[in-house]
Order: structure tokens, then C-alpha cells, then sequence
């Protein structure tokens, strides 16, 4: 009887773990969430000078200049340290319709500057995957600055007080 009892564990334990590593095989040939895997690293294009008053700070930036890197911005990135950021130059009021919150993964400031390099608009806590709605004509925006949520307010950025200045670094 102990025999039986030791073979019949013995054939319910080997069912077991063959189930458990059929499963895990199924599972790694039908993974197709790469996105949640992916992670993009921050590359520095460029260092934006933050100019109110007497008070200067720098954040280095990343450039996005042609319709793939505007269309990605800050996607698949799980964080961005303090001091960094993204920095949109437009060619056009079409890239402005074509920004998302698709796979961002981080809260953000986003920040809406003219030709001039001056604060037009703020968009301020932008959560990921948040519909961003602008309920203003954004006329002559020329850049577009994503940074941490709550730098905004840190770095003492203002609506048309702040000035940037932008230094670019050649790769």
C-alpha cells in the first residue's frame, strides 16, 4: 500500500511541474508585451539654460527634431532624473496636434515656448497616458520642453517671464 501511495505521489508531482514548464514555455512564445520590457536611455543633446530674473538653471536635454523622435518623445521611459529633460523643436503646428501620452510611464510639466525662447503655455502634472487637451490657441510655439512634474514649480518657471537659452552638443 505504501508503494502504491509513493508511485501515485510520485506520477502527481511529475504531472505538476510538466504542466507549470508547459505553461512557461507558452508563455515566453506568446509574449508579445515588449513594450512593457522596453526601456529607451536618456541621450543628451543639448543643456537649456533657465533664465528668470537673477536665478539660472540648467537642464540637459534630449532633441527631438524629425516626425519619429517627436511622434516617441519620452515613451518607454521609466524615469528621468531631475535635471533632464525633452526638448521638442518644431517644424510645424502639425507636430504640436501630434503629441501623446502614449507609453509615457512618468508624470510631467510640459512647457510650451515661442520663437522667442519665452514661456507661452504651461501644461502642468500630465499623467501617463493622459489625453492632453489644450484649450488655447498655441500660436508661434517654436519648442516644447517635457521635464519632471513639479519642476515647473521648483525651477520657478513663469508664464512669459521665463527665458530659455539653448546650447546644443554636437554627438
Amino acid at each position: 500500500m505504501k508503494k502504491i501511495f509513493v508511485i501515485i505521489l510520485f506520477l502527481f508531482l511529475f504531472f505538476i511541474i510538466s504542466s507549470e514548464k508547459e505553461d512557461n514555455e507558452n508563455d515566453m512564445l506568446f509574449d508579445f508585451d515588449i513594450g512593457n520590457k522596453l526601456e529607451i536611455n536618456f541621450i543628451k543633446n543639448g543643456e537649456l539654460y533657465i533664465i528668470n530674473k537673477n536665478d539660472l538653471k540648467k537642464i540637459d536635454v534630449e532633441i527631438a527634431v524629425d516626425k519619429i523622435q517627436i511622434n516617441n518623445g519620452l515613451s518607454y521611459r521609466s524615469s528621468l532624473k531631475e535635471n533632464r529633460g525633452m526638448l521638442f523643436i518644431l517644424n510645424n503646428e502639425e507636430d504640436i496636434k501630434n503629441l501623446n501620452m502614449d507609453n509615457i510611464r512618468i508624470p510631467l510639466d510640459i512647457i510650451y515656448i515661442n520663437q522667442n525662447y519665452v514661456v507661452s503655455f504651461i501644461k502642468k502634472n500630465v499623467f501617463p497616458m493622459e489625453e492632453i487637451i489644450l484649450n488655447k490657441e498655441l500660436n508661434n510655439i517654436k519648442y516644447i520642453l517635457e521635464i519632471n512634474s513639479g519642476l515647473c514649480d521648483k525651477f520657478g518657471i513663469k508664464l512669459n517671464k521665463t527665458k530659455f537659452l539653448l546650447k546644443t552638443i554636437k554627438n
